[in-house]
């Protein structure tokens, strides 16, 4: 995936050099909102405790960039994305934890977009995903116990949608994002958790988007 990565935005950043073939373009803003889904698995059962976990948060991206008119239109983006938090629970009769991941970061991408008619459009993208994940472990009663580590990571994300065009200036569609994020080490202020080695994250992000052209 990341070789993939690596080619779609080199060709994205090429185009430049050969916007001469190509109609003019547009500088454009791109919006999603929708929910993230983590994959990370939660033991039914730790050593007596149940386990409840919530993969599911609420999620967003913005980019922005440029876009060259051809066939099927081409450019790069640059961008944010929020992925929101992941929670488990843990817990017996004497209490538990609350266990948290959250993951955010940059984008730099390459995307094509083709319009099937003047209305209706597809479209794909690709690129780096510059991601800060943050875990924290709470102890119940809260306060008893308390612990956070971070850590970042390069890995990539693509992304495919559809949607409609309103204008020649606006489009609005649903669009579904992949992004991952290799495992590493974390960095923490507790020696208990410093140097402890997580595994990658990869989430699926599901989401309305709409884009404004200038």
């Amino acid at each position: 995936m990341r070789k993939l990565a690596t080619v779609a935005i080199a060709m994205a950043l090429g185009a430049a050099s050969a916007s001469a073939f190509a109609d003019s373009g547009n500088a454009f803003v791109n919006a999603n909102i929708g929910s993230s889904n983590y994959n990370i698995d939660a033991p039914a059962n730790v050593d007596g405790y149940d386990s409840y976990q919530n993969r599911y948060a609420a999620a967003g991206a913005l980019r922005a960039g440029y876009r060259w008119n051809s066939v099927v239109d081409y450019g790069f983006e640059v961008g944010y994305g929020y992925l929101g938090n992941a929670r488990t629970k843990i817990y017996n009769d004497d209490g538990g934890a609350r266990l948290n991941q959250k993951n955010r970061g940059w984008l730099l991408g390459g995307n094509l977009n083709y319009n099937i008619t003047d209305h209706w459009y597809v479209s794909v993208r690709t690129g780096w995903y510059r991601a800060r994940n943050t875990y924290s472990m709470s102890a119940m009663p809260s306060g008893t116990y308390d612990v956070r580590g971070n850590y970042t990571a390069t890995g990539e994300y693509f992304g495919v949608g559809a949607g409609y065009n309103i204008n020649k200036n606006l489009s609005v569609g649903l669009a579904y994002d992949n992004y991952h994020t290799p495992g590493d080490v974390l960095r923490s202020s507790s020696p208990d958790t410093d140097g402890t080695a997580v595994k990658g994250t990869r989430i699926g992000m599901y989401s309305v988007q709409a884009e404004y052209r200038f």
